[in-house]
């Protein structure tokens, strides 16, 4: 799982910007958005994929729109380009885009993670430890989430549940330095 990470500001007024674009001027003229590439029209959702892990966000967006307009019950490139939104500071419309992922595929761990991250972000608490814990109930030994979901429950008060979630993602992956470092700080009493 790709870490969600700040943008320069620049960034995400771009992409935000291209994302009304490339979807609008489109749909007026009844055409597929067009990959930043037309060598790339053919695998647009495996460019996007591979955009969005090199942090090429206008790229990953341009591709990432075309893959849907030709591919738009496609799970896998919904969530892509829920994560290019994510990553570009707009999770309403990450979650917008992961919902729609869940609904034609319900039993995904990533999806939930996903869209877990966009509840985060927007600060639904509950709901970002809802899809946590569903992801962790379809792939336990998926220790971002046990991590992330200790997180939420930090935020939250819940030590004793955060405690043992950040333990968990350590027996998972001992060399998580995040886990290590929120046991560190529970264990110093102070957030």
């Amino acid at each position: 799982m790709k870490r969600v990470g700040q943008l320069p500001l620049a960034w995400a007024l771009s992409i935000a910007a291209l994302g009304h674009c490339a979807t609008a001027h489109g749909q007026q003229r009844g055409e597929l958005p067009q990959p930043h590439d037309p060598a790339h029209a053919e695998r647009s959702a495996d460019w996007c994929a591979a955009h969005v892990a090199k942090r090429e966000m206008v790229q990953a967006m341009s591709d990432c729109d075309h893959a849907v307009a030709k591919e738009p019950t496609n799970p896998r490139v919904l969530s892509n380009r829920g994560s290019v939104w994510l990553l570009a500071g707009e999770p309403s419309r990450a979650l917008k885009d992961f919902e729609a992922a869940l609904a034609l595929a319900p039993g995904v761990a990533n999806f939930y993670f996903n869209r877990g991250l966009a509840h985060a972000k927007l600060g639904t608490r509950e709901k970002a430890i809802a899809d946590y814990t569903e992801a962790i109930r379809l792939q336990p030994s998926l220790s971002i989430a046990h991590h992330n979901r200790g997180y939420e429950y930090e935020l939250l008060g819940q030590l004793g549940a955060a405690l043992a979630d950040y333990r968990r993602a350590l027996e998972i992956t001992p060399e998580m330095k995040p886990a290590t470092d929120a046991i560190a700080r529970l264990m110093r009493g102070r957030l």
